[in-house]
């Protein structure tokens, strides 16, 4: 059962920001272990379960991320990641390019969100969804506006895709989205009302998540 994150997460993982190195962590994976991966792992299988129960038609897998970066995307920066994250998606193969749930924890804090980040011919086809039901996407942008708690970020193309009128531009020309609560570690953090919190998150993004995962079912 999921309890919170205790308020030594935070300083765990900006020290591992400063000393990205496996010779300062091999030392503390049980610290490690303790303070991150088991309450992490607490949430990530209450909310599956309660994905399963009350969502059970979106069929959602879960996968919880290493702390260890891809040796093979590296770019410079250190083996270690400075946050963990898991996800939720109706995807087993081609993980990285399917619609997402995601939560995760951090040096900056915490956070949850939908996002896509979408290879190009799933881009195709939600432009062209977009172009055919518009009004489904103005709804649900114009929902997204009427609020502060969550927010749309993403790169655009360099060269734009097209001409759409405001507000669904905002999507149409976007290359990856996230819709996103990020926050610092506090008092909701700390406790079980976490849960409750992501799971109303998800619930108010569950209409976006599924017109990004109709645009993906299109482009397979």
């Amino acid at each position: 059962m999921f309890t919170g994150y205790s308020d030594k997460v935070g300083d765990f993982f900006w020290e591992l920001r400063f000393n990205n190195s496996r010779e300062w962590f091999n030392p503390r994976k049980a610290e490690f272990d303790q303070l991150v991966m088991q309450p992490t792992k607490a949430l990530a299988n209450e909310l599956y379960d309660w994905f399963q129960e009350t969502y059970p038609d979106l069929h959602l897998n879960v996968h919880i991320s290493r702390i260890y970066r891809d040796a093979r995307r590296l770019f410079g920066r250190g083996p270690l990641n400075d946050h963990i994250w898991f996800s939720f998606q109706n995807a087993i193969e081609n993980r990285g390019e399917a619609p997402c749930f995601w939560f995760q924890v951090g040096a900056d804090g915490y956070g949850c969100g939908a996002g896509w980040w979408m290879p190009a011919a799933s881009g195709v086809q939600l432009r062209r969804l977009l172009n055919n039901d518009p009004k489904r996407a103005e709804k649900l942008l114009r929902q997204l506006d009427a609020q502060q708690e969550y927010t749309l970020s993403g790169p655009a193309y360099a060269r734009p895709k097209g001409h759409a009128g405001e507000p669904i531009g905002r999507l149409y020309n976007m290359r990856s989205f996230s819709i996103e609560s990020m926050h610092p570690f506090d008092e909701r953090s700390s406790g079980p009302e976490l849960t409750d919190w992501v799971k109303a998150g998800f619930q108010f993004l569950l209409p976006f998540y599924q017109l990004f995962e109709q645009a993906y079912g299109m482009a397979e």
